[in-house]
């Protein structure tokens, strides 16, 4: 596999990534929604509020994958890359650059930090609307 081919690749990916990202958005955002509603619905019941907050999980569960899959689609790159540079192939001084902003060539098991922030303060704005007490 060719430098050039690689990037295109890479590029695909990315496309993907975008819409990962987007529908991760929209589910947190839809979890938000259902949580606050839960809240401010007078018929709440416990059951309600189990299943709600079973989705608010579930949608950060596969912001959990989502968010691994996307640092694993950059890691792939500069694995691949990498492994072009050492067969003796020449790589571009860009494809050096990126080999170290990316730091790695081992897959990982979880996002980033920045993704698990996203993901511990949206589980807590989900999970704190539908069971912490309303202030009067």
């Amino acid at each position: 596999m060719e430098e050039f081919q690689i990037w295109q690749i890479w590029s695909s990916n990315r496309i993907g990534s975008g819409l990962i990202g987007i529908g991760t958005v929209l589910g947190v955002w839809l979890s938000m929604r259902i949580a606050m509603n839960t809240r401010n619905n007078p018929e709440t019941n416990l059951l309600t509020k189990i299943i709600s907050s079973a989705f608010g999980l579930v949608v950060l569960a596969f912001a959990w994958i989502n968010f691994t899959t996307i640092a694993n689609t950059w890691i792939a790159a500069a694995r691949n890359l990498s492994d072009l540079k050492a067969s003796g192939a020449e790589v571009s001084s860009t494809a050096d650059g990126y080999i170290a902003y990316v730091g790695t060539t081992e897959a990982v098991t979880s996002p980033l930090p920045l993704g698990i922030a996203f993901i511990v303060v949206s589980g807590l704005i989900i999970l704190g609307q539908i069971w912490l007490p309303k202030q009067n």
